[in-house]
Order: C-alpha cells, then sequence, then structure tokens
C-alpha cells in the first residue's frame, strides 16, 4: 500500500521533515509519546532560517510560544546537543533522563530519618572540627563565601544549639559537603542532611531570615548540585535567590552583620559580597544547565566583590563571562570569541575550577555555532586545547575519586562536541574521551555513570552508522567510475569497509542525527 499522506502536517512532523498522515494524533507523534498539535492556519509555515532568540522577543500565545521560550532557556544546556546527536527522539519524553552526566548521584540511596536529633547528638564538636577542616580544605579553595573564624567559633561556642538555630543551618551543611570527600557512613551522612533540612524548611517560615539562613541554603545548593537530580537543585537555587531578597542580602551595605551565635565574628561586606555573587553563581548555572529561568533579584546593588578579598582575577571572569552568557542576550560571533579567548587564558590552580573554565568554553563554542557564522580552524583549535586540558584533569581527578560534578560532566561533554566539529583532529580525540569515561566508570561505579557510559556508546554508534553510509555513497561511485580508469596493475581497491554497529532505531531519532547542521543554525542547543 502507498504510504498515507495528508494535505496538513503537525507542527511535530514539519519540523523533523517527517511525512505526516494528518490524524490527531498522527502516527508519529503517536510512537514517540508526545503530544501532537497543528499550525491555526496551514498556509503559515515557519521560515527555516528564523532564529529562536529572535522568536522569544516577539509575543508569542500558547503552546507553541512556551515550547520556543524552553528553547531559548536551553541555549545554554548541553542535554539538548546530546539529544540532536541522536541520542533521543525527544526532550519532553518522560523515559528519558535529563542531563545524564549531571553528577554521580553517590547519595541517592541514602534512607530516610523520621527523627531529628540535635547536631551534638550526631556529632562531637572534635568530629565536626575535623569536617569543617576537610571542608575548607576542598570545598573553600573552589567557592570562598564562608569565614573560617566564623565556623570555628560557632562550634567552639554554640555547638549543642537546637536544629533551628541560625548557626546550625551552616554547621550541618559544612558537615554534609565534608562527608562527600571524607567517604563518612551513610547512615551518619543521612542523620546531618535530615538535621539541616529540617534547619532550612524552619528557616521558610520566617518573616525575614538572616544571613545564616542564606549561607545554610547556599551549602544545600552545592550539596544537591553533587548528589542529587537537577530538578531538586534547581529548586533549591530558587529558594535560595528569593531568601537573599526578604534578607536584603542582595542590597550593599558597608557596615558588618553580627553572627547570630556568640563568637564575636561578623560578617564583613566583602564576604556578604562573596555570598551573594557565589549564589547567584550557582543558580546561574544550575539554570542554564537545566535549561530553565534563573532568579535575579530586584534592585541589585553589590558589588562584585573585590581582589583585596578572596576572590581572585579568575573568580572575577568566571562570574562575568556567566552573567555574559544569559540565553536571553544575542552574542554576536566576536563577542563569543573574545569570551572564549578570556576563557582560554585563565590558568585556575584547582582541578575543578580547570574543569569549570573547559565546561565554560565547550559552552562558548556551542553558542559560536548558534550565530550561523563559520568558525575559523583558531577557535577549533582552542576548543581542541580545552578538551586536551580537560581530559587529562578529569582524568587525574577521577583517579582520586573526587565527587566534583564536572569530573563526570566535562569528558561527556567534550565528546559531544568533538563529534559535532566531526574532523580529523576531534574525531582522534574521541578514543580519549572513551578510555577517561571507561575510568569513571570502573572507578566510582554508580548508576549515573553507567548511565553516562550507554548514552556514549550509542553516540558513537550513531556516529559509526553515519559515516558507514556516506562511505557506501562515495564508494558506490568509486565501483562506478575510478575503477574502469585505473591502470594495468591497479584494478583492485583496497577494502575500506567499516564494521557495522547494531542500533535500536525505534529509541533514537535518526533523523535528528543527521539534521545537525540545521540544529546549529536554529539555535536549539547548547550547554
Amino acid at each position: 500500500m502507498p504510504p498515507e499522506r495528508a494535505s496538513k502536517a503537525c507542527l511535530r512532523c514539519r519540523k523533523k521533515k517527517r511525512r505526516c498522515n494528518g490524524r490527531q494524533p498522527c502516527r508519529n507523534c503517536t510512537n514517540a509519546h508526545q503530544e501532537c498539535t497543528y499550525s491555526s492556519s496551514s498556509s503559515q509555515r515557519p521560515s527555516p532560517s528564523e532564529s529562536i532568540l529572535n522568536e522569544a522577543s516577539v509575543p508569542h500565545g500558547g503552546l507553541i510560544a512556551e515550547k520556543r521560550v524552553d528553547k531559548c532557556a536551553s541555549l545554554n544546556s548541553g542535554d539538548l546537543l546530546v539529544k540532536r546527536l541522536g541520542l533521543s527522539t525527544d526532550s519532553d519524553s518522560p523515559s528519558v533522563s535529563r542531563l545524564c552526566s549531571w553528577n554521580f548521584r553517590l547519595r541517592k540511596d541514602l534512607p530516610c530519618l523520621s527523627v531529628v536529633k540535635p547536631l551534638s547528638d550526631i556529632l562531637t564538636p572534635r568530629h565536626m572540627h575535623q569536617l569543617a577542616d576537610i571542608f575548607f580544605a576542598e570545598i573553600h579553595p573552589v567557592y570562598k563565601f564562608l569565614d573560617p573564624d566564623i565556623v570555628y567559633g560557632v562550634i567552639s561556642t554554640s555547638f549543642d544549639q537546637p536544629p533551628e538555630t541560625p548557626s546550625s543551618c551552616i554547621l550541618s551543611g559544612v558537615a554534609a559537603l565534608a562527608c562527600l570527600f571524607h567517604r563518612s557512613s551513610p547512615k551518619l551522612e543521612s542523620q546531618i542532611i535530615y538535621h539541616a533540612r529540617t534547619s532550612l524548611e524552619y528557616s521558610t517560615t520566617l518573616a525575614i531570615p538572616t544571613v545564616e539562613h542564606v549561607v545554610g541554603w547556599l551549602l544545600r545548593v552545592i550539596y544537591l548540585r553533587f548528589t542529587s537530580p537537577p530538578n531538586a537543585t534547581w529548586l533549591a537555587s530558587c529558594i535560595l535567590m528569593h531568601m537573599i531578597e526578604p534578607a536584603k542580602r542582595h542590597l550593599s551595605t558597608k557596615t558588618n552583620i553580627n553572627s547570630l551565635a556568640d563568637t564575636g565574628q561578623s560578617y564583613s561586606p566583602q564576604l556578604q559580597d562573596q555570598i551573594f555573587y557565589t549564589a547567584q553563581l550557582f543558580n546561574t548555572w544550575i539554570s542554564y544547565d537545566y535549561g530553565q529561568p534563573r532568579i535575579i533579584p530586584r534592585g541589585v546593588s553589590h558589588s562584585i566583590p573585590s581582589e583585596s578579598s578572596e576572590w581572585t582575577k579568575t573568580d572575577h571572569i568566571f562570574w562575568k563571562l556567566s552573567d555574559s552568557l544569559d540565553p536571553n542576550l544575542q552574542i554576536d560571533s566576536t563577542g563569543l570569541e573574545n569570551m572564549l579567548d578570556q576563557t582560554i587564558q585563565l590558568q585556575p590552580l584547582h582541578p575543578a575550577l580547570q574543569l569549570k573554565g573547559c565546561n565554560i568554553g565547550l559552552c562558548i563554542y556551542r553558542r559560536l555555532r548558534v550565530t550561523k557564522q563559520v568558525i575559523s580552524n583558531g577557535v577549533v583549535d582552542q576548543i581542541l586545547q580545552l578538551a586536551d586540558e580537560g581530559m587529562r584533569v578529569a582524568t587525574a581527578m577521577a583517579k582520586t575519586h573526587s565527587p566534583w560534578w564536572h569530573v563526570l560532566n566535562v569528558p561527556f561533554q567534550i565528546l559531544c562536541v568533538m563529534l559535532a566539529i566531526d574532523t580529523k583532529a576531534s574525531l582522534e580525540r574521541v578514543n580519549q574521551t572513551f578510555q577517561t569515561l571507561k575510568l569513571l566508570a570502573d572507578e566510582y561505579g554508580a548508576e549515573a555513570v553507567h548511565e553516562t557510559w550507554l548514552s556514549a556508546c550509542t553516540l558513537l554508534r550513531l556516529q559509526t552508522r553515519n559515516k558507514k553510509e556516506e562511505f557506501e555513497i562515495l564508494d558506490h561511485v568509486g565501483n562506478d567510475f575510478l575503477s574502469s580508469n585505473l591502470g594495468e596493475g591497479e584494478r583492485v581497491l583496497p577494502d575500506l569497509s567499516l564494521p557495522v554497529q547494531t542500533i535500536d532505531e525505534a529509541n533514537y531519532d535518526l533523523g535528528g542525527f543527521l539534521e545537525l547542521d540545521e540544529v546549529f543554525s536554529t539555535n536549539l542547543f547548547a550547554l
């Protein structure tokens, strides 16, 4: 039977250039378990060259407008590039996990407790002091927003306070993060986490939260970024930003704020700046990665922390680059190349910051592809340089079993970008990315790593299939025309056939993979 034809195609089939049977819902949307919608006017056809950023700037109504806004918000999300490389059919599919390399999810099976104990019943002051030492050795060099004197002062004078005490938010948050690097028992970590969550839930009932509550929520967000799915982390980061407004921590002040704990310590104006900008940095990047809007408090009057504080020149550049990558901002290719130059020139000392710089560079490159400009060989060389450095650092950190999320995220994003660049130099680096991902699977053994490994293998099979099809086309031409023109003794061509990989076509959108250039030209892709 000839295939069904329809005078009008649904929006999803039209976008993917597939034959639609015109039903409601159509066969393609039914098979993909996606919502099937039609344009109100059959003559209205979207322009292939229309930019999503430009669409988002014009008022729209209904489901179509919402999807376009979502795509604009996803401009910095690497998850979309993964899907467009062929890993799945649609970002809205409930059966597909988002951000497979988000983090290691090492604490997925922590038991839930029903009784809240004071922190002094869970830890001794000496043990808390040791966990604080770990925090300031592992977390503080990367994100500087806590004064060691304040934390150690609270341990010495107010350690036995009940969970609702503001200082308890800080101590339990510090202890929880330290457990990630200390490899404490799951039971102990569960008790600490439940204590911290109870303290923070109480803070949401207050008319005016304190700076300790803001810091406690920031510690909670960082812990979730290490351990939890993106939705929970994004929601917590939004709560953090909303806590900042009633506490007026987004407004600058020239006076010190005394700690509520009787320690004699205070939060200096510079430390308050560092707290605010670190909180906003986390909300920004979590929103970028997850493809959701970020929260920007009204009337922000803080200045970026000065280099006379603990913030360095690298911290300043990281912040400015992050803020400039707002999906709502249209950045031309010259601006993006300048941002990439700044990223390349950064020389952070901490390995986690080195991976952070690599991640920003990969994001900038993806944004460059969106501009529909010809990307120079120099830019590609810079990305290859960042990829080499990122793989080296990630491999070294994996051997120490570091829980920093970019140890998993950066190698997977490098793999996606190398496949997207699709040159001999980029494809030569695919082997190293697979070696690193295999090392991660062996070292960590977590479900998230296994999921990332399977996703990487699927992407490689899809790429191999695509290359094989292209080769067969050229090989057919060669067999028809080249062999007749060969001289005597040159009639036998070498066998260049590639191995065939088995792919489940029902689960992967090969059409989307083969239309990668169109993807880059229509802004459907990001960090």
